[in-house]
């Protein structure tokens, strides 16, 4: 299996702030996105080179060992995996890649110096440890040739910042789908990216520096992370200490973390000042001089003044709310922002009236929207909302809808708004056996409330619709959101049998219930068993079969 690279993501340093075993050219920081490699393809090659003045006026004043090299990533992406990469250098003569010089040059003469996978992250430098150490030659340049061969292609490429120069210092192949490329590339004289060389380091490391939050940073998201960066000298570890005191000490306090990063077990308190350390050390010592950053949080945004009503009026999504794709199956990953398909429409689909939210239910297609974040004081508040599912675009009174879809789904989910999983629904309608029936959301809108008990605090609200293949098209409608007490107290209503003074068929019949449109029965051969979910219906009695030996009934208003 191939050996996953340690990387170590670090900030742009002045030659000034190096240690003795860290050398760096380049300082400019436009960028490019092909050379050392071009990630948004399946297979590419790139060369490139450092002359000996610049060697030498990096510091390379004598023969030394080369144990890693760091490139600098300008874009903001987090744990970018290429996989099968692979690494050669040798020494290079020349002053510039000459025209007939834009060749693959193939392996021969090289040194094979790294075989791995490397994971991006930015902005900063991500730091390559080489299997093999490079003899270097103060006397001559060196030559790097890159080589991506992971065979899959991932959007979001890192981009690398290059310093221009005035001859030919790099060649790429901009790469292929189906094999590795061996044909010639183009050359450039601003692709070349900046680097940094480190040799075996002799002392201790030098501080680190804090990458997120930044120094005196407020208005941090409780979710954060911390990152920070070495400082060369090539720290062995790190110790970290973090607090709502200073010095810091109550939350952490001399922990050991081998990443540059490091993620809190809870999430940060809103309103609030913390105090962080990072003390750099390898086997000469601890770095000194470290100094003790701070950063305050953000005010509570959550929504605390109830009820909350959201009419879906405007638009949609409305103000403070947010719209994803995505599916419902675990993990659940979310899409880009406002590409959910949830639209705003006329409510039931009669023109010149209210307005909804709108999901069209045709094809493949999954979104969620998700509310604004809310501080729930007790467990007696409820969610409600209306929905409704038609025919596109048709009324009540038109085309019904397509009741053939067991793919299709409709579902409420409520977590802490930072990420989601499965285990976040709290109820679900589909047509492939759930206790909630999508088909049975009648055509003209249905009243559902479900209690908030047992998620009293923060939380966001999301609610999900979709499909999985084409074999319907209906919409799928939500209205009049509110978060709050309950409006009214439905109680359930007391049943009893009768026989059906005609047929002599045993019938189910209760007392029309205040505020209810909907009645669910549930049915149990054992009054002292659970009693499981029979049928749904909107009026007042319910024909039973009459070779049922015994059945003892429950009614549900809602």
């Amino acid at each position: 299996m191939p050996k996953t690279l340690q990387l170590i993501l670090i900030l742009l340093l002045g030659v000034s702030m190096l240690n003795a075993g860290d050398y760096l050219i380049g300082s400019d920081t436009t960028s490019q996105k092909y050379v050392p490699l071009y990630g948004y393809v399946n297979y590419n090659w790139s060369k490139f080179f450092y002359t000996a003045s610049e060697m030498q006026a990096a510091g390379f004043t004598d023969t030394l060992e080369i144990v890693s090299i760091g490139f600098q990533v300008e874009n903001d992406i987090s744990n970018y995996v290429t996989d099968n990469q692979q690494v050669y250098m040798r020494a290079f003569y020349d002053s510039e890649y000459a025209s007939n010089q834009d060749n693959y040059p193939g392996t021969a003469g090289f040194f094979h110096v790294f075989s791995g996978s490397v994971t991006w992250n930015g902005p900063g430098w991500v730091q390559v440890e080489l299997d093999t150490p490079y003899t270097y030659n103060p006397n001559w340049g060196i030559e790097i040739l890159w080589e991506n061969r992971d065979g899959s292609r991932i959007a979001g490429p890192p981009y690398f910042c290059y310093t221009a120069t005035s001859n030919y210092t790099s060649v790429s192949h901009n790469g292929s789908s189906s094999s590795f490329p061996t044909s010639d590339g183009s050359r450039k004289r601003d692709r070349r990216p900046n680097i940094w060389f480190v040799t075996p380091t002799t002392e201790a490391p030098a501080p680190a520096v804090a990458v997120s939050p930044l120094d005196n940073a407020t208005d941090i998201s409780i979710d954060s992370n911390l990152r920070w960066n070495q400082g060369g000298g090539s720290p062995q570890g790190y110790r970290l200490w973090l607090g709502t005191d200073n010095p810091p000490s109550n939350i952490i306090s001399a922990q050991v973390v081998l990443d540059n990063r490091y993620v809190p077990e809870d999430y940060l308190e809103y309103a609030t000042t913390y105090y962080w350390r990072v003390v750099p050390y390898n086997e000469f010592g601890n770095a000194l001089d470290c100094p003790t950053w701070q950063f305050s949080t953000m005010d509570d945004p959550s929504i605390a003044d109830f009820p909350y009503l959201e009419s879906f009026d405007l638009e949609v999504p409305p103000a403070g709310w947010t719209d994803y794709s995505g599916g419902l199956a675990d993990p659940i990953q979310m899409g880009n922002e406002g590409s959910s398909l949830w639209d705003i429409d006329d409510w039931l689909n009669i023109s010149s009236t209210d307005k909804a939210a709108k999901f069209n239910i045709m094809y493949n297609a999954q979104g969620y929207l998700i509310s604004p974040l809310f501080n729930i004081p007790d467990d007696n508040y409820v969610l409600e909302f209306d929905a409704a599912l038609l025919k596109y675009n048709q009324t009540p009174e038109g085309t019904p809808p397509n009741y053939n879809a067991p793919d299709d789904r409709f579902a409420i989910l409520i977590g802490d708004g930072f990420s989601w999983s499965t285990a976040n629904i709290v109820r679900e309608y589909n047509n492939s056996g759930s206790e909630y029936v999508l088909d049975e959301i009648p055509v003209g809108g249905q009243r559902i409330s479900i209690p908030l008990s047992g998620h009293t605090g923060h939380i966001r609200i999301a609610i999900f619709a979709g499909s999985t293949e084409y074999n319907d098209d209906n919409d799928f409608m939500i209205n009049n959101f509110r978060v709050g007490i309950p409006e009214l107290v439905i109680n359930p209503p007391e049943a009893n049998i009768t026989l059906d003074a005609v047929s002599g068929q045993p019938v189910l019949a209760w007392e029309a219930v205040p505020g209810a449109t909907t009645y669910r029965i549930y049915k149990s051969g054992d009054p002292t068993q659970i009693y499981e979910y029979f049928d749904t219906t909107d009026g007042t009695s319910y024909q039973l079969d009459p070779v049922e030996s015994k059945a003892f009934f429950k009614i549900t208003a809602e």
